[in-house]
């Protein structure tokens, strides 16, 4: 049994959390399941899965006591299935211009630049959560060579597209903006875009492959 707990935060808030904020796969794949359930519903404004969360923001703040006990009611209902996740390829041009922390990585590391690369493009990656921007999907797990600090000075701009990594996590950056992980390359499949139905592409459940391209690195 996956401990949990539901509960009001605020007048419009509410937020369903899993007890650990490392949960194994099956229960990761349920709070999935979950997020999918809820966004089907327009009774929210927004709703915001995290790792081991999810908190929908409620229109009528009214309907809280109705929605605690349907979330509830609804996590019980999920169930963890074998359908086979969306799976997105992500072309990656590496080093040269489009990943400029690259050869400073490589140092750090002690390995090469291409190994970095092959390492980097050789994990079937998953959707763990979307944050920090619109369409940001935090990606895990990298390999263990790979694992190391954020930046100590973030950049005050990363390009839109950056493909980078900090700590166990990789990302691709959907729009400009500061950040302090470091860049390995760059993505040009737009990954953001507020006028579709379905704002981001990618989704919390969903795998990422990348494939480098002929024009970087390797």
């Amino acid at each position: 049994m996956t401990d949990k707990h539901c509960y009001l935060l605020g007048e419009h808030t509410i937020v369903f959390t899993l007890t650990t904020q490392n949960p194994a796969r099956n229960a990761q794949r349920r709070l999935f399941a979950l997020t999918a359930k809820l966004l089907q519903s327009d009774a929210f404004f927004e709703v915001v899965p995290a790792k081991a969360s999810v908190t929908v923001y409620l229109k009528n703040p009214q309907d809280h006591p109705f929605w605690i006990a349907k979330i509830n009611a609804l996590w019980d209902e999920c169930e963890v299935t074998s359908d086979t996740p969306t799976t997105h390829t992500l072309t990656v041009k590496y080093g040269r211009n489009f990943g400029p922390d690259l050869t400073a990585l490589a140092n750090t590391l002690q390995i090469t630049e291409k190994q970095i690369v092959e390492l980097h493009s050789s994990i079937l990656y998953q959707v763990e959560f979307i944050g920090f921007l619109p369409g940001f999907a935090y990606l895990g797990t990298l390999p263990k060579a790979l694992q190391l600090p954020r930046k100590e000075t973030p950049r005050t701009h990363v390009p839109k597209g950056s493909v980078a990594i900090a700590q166990e996590l990789t990302a691709v950056y959907p729009s400009a903006s500061p950040g302090g992980w470091h860049l390995l390359g760059q993505c040009d499949t737009p990954l953001f875009d507020p006028l579709r139905a379905q704002p981001s592409v990618l989704m919390p459940g969903d795998q990422v492959k990348f494939m480098p391209s002929k024009e970087g690195l390797c």
